[in-house]
């Protein structure tokens, strides 16, 4: 299992906006990676009224485990690789993977056999840079709807969302951040 520190800052833009800020990068020749995301929690959101996030990311055939939390800045992550059998498991038969982040939770007091996943979100991902910076340009799709976001990730939020503002002032988009996670999003669309 691996845990690392994720500082991002976000922007939602329209698909006129998103666009615009793919065609200023010259990224329109650039095919996005799909991946999607399965969120997880229990029916009475047992993981939500603790601020955590968990979910199953699949890229291709590769599927892995994350459990966030929040930091005061930033989001801390714990990762787990899981085989496809482990997702399936949970997806037909509420069957929580094995492995290091099960026994975290159920050290928390959590019960992992009452976890399922409770909503999907596919994102369209170009991972590009702009001033030496990391950014995702994303086109998420989830229960019929579909949003566009710009992320930054970087030691502070306070660069990321430096890099962000630079970006909209050189493209002239109006510059919001966007405090709603992805999860949260597809969660209320439900």
């Amino acid at each position: 299992m691996s845990t690392n520190i994720e500082i991002e800052a976000k922007i939602l833009v329209s698909e006129k906006e998103f666009q615009m800020i793919k065609s200023f990068l010259q990224l329109e020749t650039i095919t996005p990676v799909t991946q999607t995301n399965y969120y997880i929690d229990s029916e009475e959101g047992s993981l939500r009224n603790y601020g955590f996030a968990l979910r199953i990311r699949a890229i291709r055939s590769h599927y892995t485990l994350t459990l966030k939390s929040p930091m005061a800045e930033g989001t801390l992550e714990k990762n787990q690789v899981i085989s496809e059998k482990a997702y399936l498991a949970l997806r037909q038969q509420q069957q929580f993977p094995q492995g290091e982040i099960d026994e975290f939770l159920t050290m928390f007091g959590f019960k992992t056999s009452t976890f399922r996943i409770i909503a999907e979100l596919t994102t369209h991902r170009i991972d590009t840079t702009y001033q030496g910076q990391h950014l995702c340009l994303d086109v998420n799709h989830y229960n019929g709807e579909t949003d566009y976001e710009i992320e930054s990730e970087q030691s502070s939020l306070k660069y990321a969302a430096e890099t962000l503002k630079q970006l909209c002032e050189a493209t002239q988009i109006s510059y919001q951040e966007n405090h709603v996670s992805k999860y949260a999003r597809a969660l209320k669309s439900l």
